[in-house]
């Protein structure tokens, strides 16, 4: 059986996915993946969870396991996440890696986002903030 995992590829812009029962993991790009979510039993327990639906011939579920309050925080984490021409959302697991992405994305001229979005997601200073709106007015 093949090692079940969820892998979201920032810079290749895909996410690898458990394929159903024993078939391998599928990638795919994250435009082309359809979310879903639940509606939760008659007294609404389980719902609004995260779903992806498998390109397979079933449309198959695989449920993703975000900490968010439901499925729109969620996607919304996901879609700021996969966007690499965002900074990467506020959580301390990402501080390690920050700095190396603002330079990457100064490095390429800080590019429009991929993904339209209404959330702000500013830089993790107010001094990479003010670089960053130099580039966008230029």
């Amino acid at each position: 059986m093949p090692k079940k995992e969820i892998i979201l590829n920032r810079m290749k812009g895909t996410i690898t996915f458990p394929g159903w029962m024993w078939k391998k993991n599928i990638t795919m790009p994250f435009d082309s993946i359809k979310f879903n979510y639940t509606m939760g039993g008659s007294n609404g327990i389980g719902a609004y969870q995260l779903q992806l639906v498998r390109p397979d011939k079933m449309g198959s579920i695989c449920f993703f396991p975000f900490p968010g309050v439901d499925c729109y925080q969620d996607l919304s984490l996901i879609t700021w996440y996969m966007d690499k021409n965002r900074p990467l959302p506020p959580n301390e697991d990402f501080d390690a890696y920050r700095e190396k992405d603002f330079l990457f994305r100064k490095k390429r001229r800080f590019p429009k986002p991929l993904y339209r979005s209404e959330i702000v997601t500013p830089e993790a200073t107010p001094e990479q903030q003010a670089e960053r709106e130099k580039y966008w007015k230029g």
